[in-house]
């Protein structure tokens, strides 16, 4: 008569088996079966584990380095393993959650790395429309800050070379003059039909003059 080391269940022809995690003996009723082991000749061999913690373990120690669980005919094959249908969500869910923290890291990095439309886009795919808007709007920020640190710079560019140019309005084409003695502040809007000036487009245009001095 036959007894498990683990449970203590004993009976005639008990046969124990190791646990393909920890290694554990143990028995039919005391361990469960994630899956098997599909043999050349159509036969199958159980793949056991103590318990659901053993099985998450081996196959975390797979997912790490990239391997997912595939399909083959109607069942799910992971390292040779063909799973039951209990363990496939396990794995699939290890794999998904494992990819989706990748790709957040990565959109952080994209962030620090100011590539703020691709890391909206990484948060987009992933279903995070909030942190993808809001990656948006840093990234838009940055960049209106950076224009108007720009315009500032050239305006006093033109002042110190005693530069004289002249703006044309977008809205109403009307000639808005830009001398040394020009501020930034008075030309966020049109001295004759009071429209906004685009920050850009006026660092593009004082750019020119500057560099054509």
């Amino acid at each position: 008569m036959g007894s498990c080391p683990r449970c203590g269940n004993s009976g005639f022809l008990l046969k124990t088996h190791g646990c393909m995690s920890c290694g554990t003996i143990g028995c039919e009723r005391c361990q469960i079966a994630p899956g098997q082991y599909r043999k050349p000749d159509g036969n199958a061999t159980p793949f056991r584990t103590c318990a659901w913690e053993c099985f998450d373990r081996w196959a975390w120690s797979h997912v790490s380095h990239g391997h997912d669980a595939t399909p083959w005919g109607s069942a799910w094959v992971f390292q040779n393993v063909e799973l039951a249908p209990s363990a496939v969500g396990r794995v699939k869910k290890m794999a998904e959650d494992l990819r989706r923290e990748r790709a957040l890291g990565h959109a952080i990095n994209l962030i620090n790395a100011e590539r703020h439309e691709d890391a909206a886009s990484i948060n987009e795919s992933l279903g995070m429309w909030r942190e993808a808007g809001e990656a948006r709007r840093v990234g838009r920020r940055q960049v209106t800050t950076q224009v108007h640190v720009d315009v500032n710079n050239l305006i006093e560019q033109v002042r110190k070379g005693g530069l004289a140019t002249t703006y044309t309005c977008p809205a109403c084409k009307s000639p808005i003059q830009i001398t040394n003695d020009t501020s930034a502040s008075s030309l966020k809007t049109c001295q004759y039909c009071g429209s906004a000036i685009q920050t850009t487009d006026l660092a593009e245009f004082l750019s020119k003059v500057v560099g054509g001095r």
